[in-house]
């Protein structure tokens, strides 16, 4: 058993495995698996080309009580987000103000062993509306890889 297996290191691990949206092209997924001892959750997004887009890496933070991830993509974007599990059953992970003040907002709900619907969106300010930019569906294709 690892130092993290234990709540509430264990709150992520719904995303552990593979996963596909099937509105995306075949050969693109995520692979996520724990890392670091078991620590923390590697994520990574491989496109339809096979190539790698983008890569987070998650842990809990035990001193703020929260998880954060920093996730870096092919577009050169680096995005720091923190969050966890909300009472409504979601797990949600919202990012540091970026330039213009603009925050970015992942969630997964309906949480299911063979599947996961997410929604990504944004909003200008701290009180402006969130405006969906993606919602869809995730697959799971395949166990965590080790």
């Amino acid at each position: 058993m690892t130092a993290c297996a234990d709540p509430p290191y264990d709150q992520f691990d719904f995303w552990l495995g593979s996963w596909h949206d099937p509105a995306a092209p075949a050969a693109e997924h995520y692979a996520v698996r724990r890392t670091a001892g078991g620590c923390a959750i590697e994520e990574v997004l491989t496109g339809g080309s096979g190539q790698i887009q983008g890569i987070g890496l998650s842990g809990w933070d035990s001193e703020r009580k929260q998880w954060r991830q920093l996730w870096a993509d092919k577009d050169r974007i680096v995005t720091v987000y923190t969050g966890g599990p909300v009472g409504d059953g979601t797990f949600v992970l919202t990012s540091e103000p970026k330039g213009g003040g603009t925050r970015w907002r992942y969630t997964y709900r309906n949480i299911r062993p063979d599947g996961i619907d997410a929604e990504y969106a944004s909003r200008g300010g701290e009180d402006g509306p969130w405006t969906t930019v993606w919602s869809g569906h995730f697959d799971r294709i395949g166990p965590a890889p080790k």
